[in-house]
This record gives structure tokens, sequence and C-alpha cells, in this order.
């Protein structure tokens, strides 16, 4: 069949080629070439005027040109591939080629660069803020790509990526279009003051000729490379992720610093590309549907922190043809107060907690207590050392009900030493019925088992809160303090730095983690509570941790940001200082004996958790004795 037709082919244009020979005989050898420029204008009248042409099959292939007869029986020679983009493209054919236009857009915080070729975003810069490397922080550069898929009445799908657009600014807007036959394509962008986020619009009108109507949405992908902005990449990749607002529900992730791929079935208001400290964010007033989303962020490229890609659909109520499409693009940084005011979930961006549910509470202590603090205090004072280091005093205030209890507890203990001793010496290896002893101790004397720790456990959110605010922080990012020159990376100084990376600990030592790791191990030797508690029978090694833990501590917060390492330090020595003048000022040991031994004349009144630790004593002694037998 394809074979027979080929021949049916063959004959026709041999036919056409034997016709044409002839009218130029017969007409003197009229000359019909035309030049280069002759073959634009001459494509450009057959696009306005395709009657002209009497049928699709007068025409002649030869060395790559097209002859094409027109009504009145002339001919006219021209490109072949330059016909057949002709046909493919129709009315959008002048804008397939052409030359790239640029045109910059900006105001006091940010500054666009705009290509006429796909009408797309091709530079970002962020006027505020800097690289590391103190150069001007380029957050795109020939690294975005918003494209549109376009069907044409032929069938044919056109990319917006792939056109040359006019260009032409008007009341504050540049606008990039295709003017066509009785219609228009357009984009439109605009940037208010003081403002990161872009107003951008997709315009189509009277395009019903031109475009099929019939599809109930508009295809179209956005892919991204985020472009290494801090000086330890690893922390761009680990903090890096594609979000996503879902319509009248949660903000949600692909997994952060993982490389994953998604397919997200709810129609969402936003997606965003997210580093560290910025993002590239695409939110839309018509709801996006039927994303495909991937993330490349755990390659070994260090040219970048991360690819994204997104396939996405927006359904559309009317015609393909007719629509005003409303969007907007914010370019700039992670800063919880400015995206907060979006009112729109945007500050989920900064990483506040973990994602596992057990520690998701967290993130509303930084939000209801430690960002409005810091901001607080960020009026008036302006160096960020100073900052942390009142914030730090602040929080151990407020703390310190606790932890006089904790230590009033620890004194107790203390004070019941001799007597805790003389029951594990009794005991030996027996830890029930030590276990046992002890608790008829605490209790006959009003001692809590749990006085000394439970008020430091909770202590712990706190702790946690910082492990997460610090590390999200911009307002910290290049700020200085003593020999620290980032407080949102690790510091460091010359002789503490080398060339060879050694396992667990990289090619530096920072130097307020050495200065944590210093201040946990004194905490260790002189906490009272080590040394009023005696070791639990067969566990004597615990009494080891303490002063072990630190230096897990210093392999694991080496490259966290020193102004976490800083507040860690100043925490453990604020709570030495507490710790200091409670026992100096507070804590009379002889009076507390005195309680003590009142107490012990008291008739014991047992709580229902001392009743219930009891019954398990007793459960567990009778197992020791089925052993034994």
């Amino acid at each position: 069949m394809n074979e027979g037709r080929s021949q049916y082919i063959g004959i026709i244009l041999i036919s056409i080629l034997v016709y044409i020979l002839a009218a130029r005989f017969f007409k003197g050898n009229e000359e019909a070439t035309l030049n280069d420029e002759a073959n634009i204008e001459v494509i450009d009248s057959y696009i306005e005027d395709s009657s002209s042409i009497q049928d699709p099959t007068n025409m002649l292939v030869e060395s790559e040109t097209v002859i094409i007869v027109t009504a009145n029986g002339d001919s006219v020679e021209v490109d072949a591939s330059m016909y057949a983009a002709q046909n493919e493209f129709g009315a959008f054919y002048p804008y397939t080629s052409g030359l790239e236009e640029e045109v910059v857009i900006e105001n006091e915080l940010i500054k666009l660069t705009l290509s006429s070729k796909g009408a797309q975003v091709k530079q970002v810069e962020l006027k505020e803020f800097k690289r590391f490397d103190q150069m001007p922080l380029i957050l795109i550069d020939q690294t975005q790509e918003l494209n549109y898929f376009l069907e044409l009445q032929n069938s044919t799908v056109l990319e917006t990526k792939d056109l040359y657009f006019n260009t032409k600014q008007e009341n504050g807007k540049v606008i990039f279009y295709a003017q066509l036959a009785g219609g228009q394509l357009a984009f439109e962008y605009s940037l208010k003051a003081s403002s990161y986020l872009v107003d951008y619009q997709l315009k189509t009108k009277g395009l019903d000729n031109v475009l099929n109507s019939s599809p109930k949405h508009i295809d179209f992908t956005w892919n991204y490379v985020s472009q290494k902005q801090e000086q330890d990449l690893s922390s761009e990749k680990t903090k890096s992720s594609a979000y996503w607002k879902v319509k009248d529900g949660d903000v949600e992730h692909l997994g952060i610093g993982k490389s994953k791929e998604e397919t997200v079935t709810e129609n969402i208001s936003w997606l965003s590309y997210k580093q560290r400290f910025f993002n590239a964010t695409l939110l839309s007033k018509i709801d996006i549907g039927n994303t495909m989303l991937a993330t490349d962020i755990e390659s070994d490229d260090s040219t970048k922190v991360g690819g994204f890609e997104a396939e996405m659909q927006m359904p559309l109520t009317g015609s393909i043809a007719n629509q005003t499409i409303e969007m907007q693009l914010y370019y700039g940084p992670n800063n919880y107060k400015l995206l907060k005011d979006y009112d729109n979930g945007m500050h989920e961006l900064v990483e506040l907690s973990a994602d596992f549910f057990l520690f998701r509470w967290v993130k509303w202590i930084n939000a209801w207590l430690i960002i409005p603090l810091f901001n607080f205090i960020e009026k008036f004072i302006p160096n960020y050392g100073i900052i942390i280091l009142i914030m730090t005093l602040i929080i151990k205030m407020i703390l310190m009900p606790l932890t006089f209890k904790s230590y009033l507890s620890t004194a107790k203990t203390k004070v019941l030493k001799p007597e805790l001793d003389a029951l594990k010496e009794k005991f030996g290896d027996d830890s029930a019925g030590y276990s046992k002893a002890q608790m008829e101790l605490y209790s006959k004397t009003g001692v809590s088992m749990f006085g000394g720790c439970l008020p430091m456990l909770l202590q712990m959110p706190f702790l946690l809160a910082m492990f997460y605010f610090f590390p999200s922080s911009i307002e910290l990012r290049q700020e200085s303090f003593l020999w620290a020159q980032d407080l949102s990376s690790f510091d460091t100084v010359s002789f503490l730095t080398w060339t060879k990376s050694i396992p667990l600990l990289g090619n530096h030592l920072s130097v307020f983690t050495l200065l944590m790791t210093a201040s946990s191990l004194l905490m260790a030797r002189f906490n009272p509570q080590m040394q009023a508690q005696p070791s639990q029978p067969g566990m004597e090694m615990m009494k080891y941790m303490p002063y072990i833990f630190p230096f897990f501590l210093l392999f694991l917060f080496n490259s966290f940001p020193a102004a976490l390492t800083y507040y860690y330090f100043l925490s453990n020595m604020i709570t030495f200082g507490q710790q200091w003048v409670i026992n100096e000022f507070f804590i009379d040991e002889d009076k507390l004996k005195e309680q003590i031994e009142e107490n012990k004349k008291k008739p014991v009144k047992k709580s229902k958790w001392a009743a219930k630790m009891e019954e398990v004593y007793k459960q567990q002694e009778l197992k020791q004795q089925k052993k034994k037998k």
C-alpha cells in the first residue's frame, strides 16, 4: 500500500514538472526564482491570503525547494523546510524564528531580565542579598523555563518557549505578544514597588480560528535549577524540596533533601521550589491540577543545589481561544514574617520542626514564642550575637521556676544518698528489690523520684525549637559575631582548618562547637544530680554517659550554624551559673535534713502512681523467685 501510494505521488510530481517546464518554455523562460527576502514576503502573503494557491498538490520538491502555483498561473519557488514549517505552525509561523530581545524591570528589592524568546524570566537578581563570596545573588540565570502547550487547528502542538514574541511596554507592564489575523497571544509582566511578587498573565484573544478550542485545560511545564548561594552546599541540599499548597488544605512537600517523583492528584493553589534561604514560587488564581513533580537533589553535581520539574494542567471555564489566566511569581527570601503576611501558607516553607508527628508541635513554640521574641528584640538591637544572648537569658528566666524545682529535688536526693548507698549495698545485684526499697524510702521522706529530671525534661522543647529555628533564620545569614563570619554557617578560625577531609568531622573544627562540648563536660562534672544519685545495680556504666555524650555532639554539631552552637554554649553556661546561685544561696541542706526527718514521722500516703509502681515491683520479685527455683 505504501509503495503504491509513493508511485502515485511520483507520477503526479513528474506530471507537474512537465507542466511547469512547458509553461516556462511557452512564456519565454520567464524568471520565477526569488531571493531570500522575497521568499519571506511570499510566505507572509501566503499566510495572509492562502486562497491564492490553486492546489497544494501543484508543487514540486526539487533541491530542497517548493514551487507553488498561484491562481493566476504564476509560480514562485520557496524553501521546502520553510514551507513545511508554515503548514505546521500556520499563523504562528512568523514567530518561530527571530531575534531575542531583553527587557529589564526592577524595584528596590529585585531585578528581572525578561526575554522575548518564549516570554521567559531569564535572570533574577535579589538586590538585598549577596552570595557567600559577596558576588551579586543571582537566583535565576537562564535556569528557569515556563512552557505552555497550545494545540492548533491542524492538531499541531505549539510550545510557547520556542516562539519569538514582539515586545512593548505600557502602563508599567512588559508585554510579549504574537499578533495574529484577528487575534493575539500575549504574556504580561509587572512589578510593584518594594515587592518580591511579580504579576504574570497569559492572555489569548480572538484565536478561535487558530487554536483548537475543544480542550478544557491547558498543559504547561515549569522546570527550574536552583543555584549554589551558600558556602556549605550540603546544608542547602538538605533544606531543599518542592512544596505545594493543596486547595483548602495543608502545605505539603516532596521530601526535604531528597530526590523523588510524585503525582499530586489534588488541586493546588501554588507550587514552590525551595532551597535553604530562597525560593521560586508560582501562584495561580485558577487551581492547578494533575501535577507531576520530580526533584533531583541528591546528585553529586557541585554546580547546583537541585533540579526541579513539574508537569501541570490548568482547567479552563471556556475556550482557550479567549482566556485571561492571572498568576504571580515569587522570587525571594524564606523570611517567615514576610511570607506570613501573604496569608496563603507560604510561611510553612520555613522549616520550624520535624515532619515526624511526635515532634511537629515544636513549630508552635517557634511560631508563637521564639520568632515573636526574636523579631521584638531585633527592633532595638542590631547585633545578632547580642540578640541571641538576650533571648537565651529571657528563656532561662522563664524556665527558672522549673530549674529551681529540679535543683531542690536534687538536693533532697543528695541528703538521702547515705541511705540509698546503704540500700545498694544491701540488695547488691537485686535491682527489683533495690528499686522497691528506694521507692519506699522516697515515699516515706516525701522526696519525688522524678523531681530532679522531670523539670529538666520540660525544658527540652525549647532546645528542640532552637534546633530548627536558627538553621532556618535568614536574618542570621552573613551576620558576623566575634570570630564567626556568618552565624547561619559553621564558624572556625584558620588554625582549626585543614585541606584533607576527615570522616565525620570534615576539614574544620567549629570553635563554638568546641565551647559547647567543653561546657557540657563542665556541667557533667559539677552536676549535683550526678553526685546525689547512686547508679542502679547493673547500670554502673550509665554514670559515664554524661561525659561520653558531649563528644558525640562534637561530631554531630561541627557543621551546624554557629548561632545554634553559640546558643547551646550560652544555655549551658547560664544553667551552670543558675545551679551555683541556687545551691549557694537558696538551698540549705541542714534544713532539708530536718524536713526529711519530720516527713519520716508522718504516716505515708501512697499516690496512685506509687501504688502502681509497687505492684510492678511485686510482679518483678515473683518472676525472679520463679527463676531461682
